[in-house]
């Protein structure tokens, strides 16, 4: 009798990816044009760190921050800090070996890829070709052109229409970014697939959450294209096993990266359990796969089962039973006159 197994997820029909500290490492670009315009104007290097903490990551206004580097520097005039500013990390992108083969790998996939992101026309378009993604993607979408910031939904439409889709499938496009706000607030507007690059960061939104979390852009496209690597000691599925000529590829990772890949992937499975609050049978597969980390976490510190279902047993007995849904404020009523 052949063995059962589900079938695999339906092949991304868009994916939409942005640009700065996603696919490029923006920050960094940015440093290097600090320090260079520093040197060309006889400023100290230290000042890079200056520079950087007003810049937001480029998210704060560029009038404000050459205003405010105008009255640092005695001499410098605004005109010209602000053309530094907005020429920016253009001319000092590079573009990741390891990104470059994750778009090679989307475009052997045959899925349509786009980048989706904020900025003034030229000062991206700058960035993508300086980088060399325009040989690697099938177009782009840059608010500045088209009138229109992630998140609102008219930029995401504008991606899909880049590459001819009468429109977004909501089943099976991708939007893949590292700000909440823009990224997943915009994909969970239109109801498409989201993936927060987390770059190691805590997810701490609390009224909408990602489909999915990676560390950077490669785990994310790993996993729209199904190529997520897998804990070394998470579950392999049996007709993976039983596929004649294909055998699992695993390695043994360093305590640091294992145990960096048990916490995202914990994080990973409450988030999907909150956002899609699944019922039932689907409920308790998901709550399933959360004991199952929780448990690798366990063993990989070195606390056995009994352990652990001890220590919960005496916290449970400290702030009281489970089996209301009371919550405990972490205060303490005041007693009244009446009250025992």
């Amino acid at each position: 009798m052949p063995t059962s197994r589900a079938l695999p997820p339906p092949r991304a029909s868009l994916l939409a990816v942005d640009l700065d500290n996603t696919l490029i490492n923006r920050d960094a670009a940015f440093r290097r044009a600090a320090s260079a315009f520093l040197s060309e104007n006889g400023l100290p290097e230290c000042d890079a760190d200056v520079i950087m903490e007003l810049d937001q990551g480029g998210h704060a206004p560029r009038p404000a921050v050459a205003a405010a580097l105008a009255q640092r520097w005695n001499g410098i005039s605004e005109h010209t800090i602000l053309t530094f500013l907005r020429r920016g990390p253009a001319a000092h992108v590079t573009l990741d070996d390891a990104v470059r083969r994750s778009l090679l790998a989307v475009r052997a996939a045959g899925v349509p890829c786009v980048i989706v992101t904020n900025g003034r026309g030229d000062q991206q378009e700058e960035k993508i070709r300086n980088a060399g993604l325009d040989a690697l993607v099938d177009g782009w979408v840059i608010s500045g052109s088209v009138g229109h910031r992630k998140p609102s939904p008219e930029i995401f439409h504008a991606a899909a229409e880049v590459v001819g889709l009468p429109g977004l499938d909501r089943a099976t496009t991708w939007m893949i970014g590292d700000a909440a706000h823009a990224d997943v607030q915009g994909a969970v507007d239109l109801g498409i697939h989201s993936i927060w690059v987390s770059g190691g960061r805590p997810w701490t939104e609390s009224s909408y959450w990602p489909t999915l979390i990676a560390t950077d852009v490669v785990e994310a496209i790993a996993h729209v294209l199904g190529e997520r690597p897998r804990l070394v000691r998470d579950r392999i599925p049996s007709w993976l096993l039983e596929t004649d000529g294909r055998q699992p590829e695993v390695y043994e990772a360093a305590p640091a990266e294992y145990r960096a890949r048990l916490r995202e992937a914990l994080r990973e499975e409450v988030t999907v359990l909150l956002a899609e609050n699944p019922a039932g049978a689907a409920a308790g597969q998901q709550l399933a796969e959360i004991l199952e980390v929780v448990h690798a976490v366990a063993t990989d510190l070195g606390i056995s089962p009994e352990v652990l279902q001890e220590l919960r047993r005496g916290r449970a007995e400290a702030q009281g039973t489970y089996e209301s849904r009371t919550i405990w404020t972490g205060r303490y009523a005041e007693r009244g006159p009446d009250r025992p």
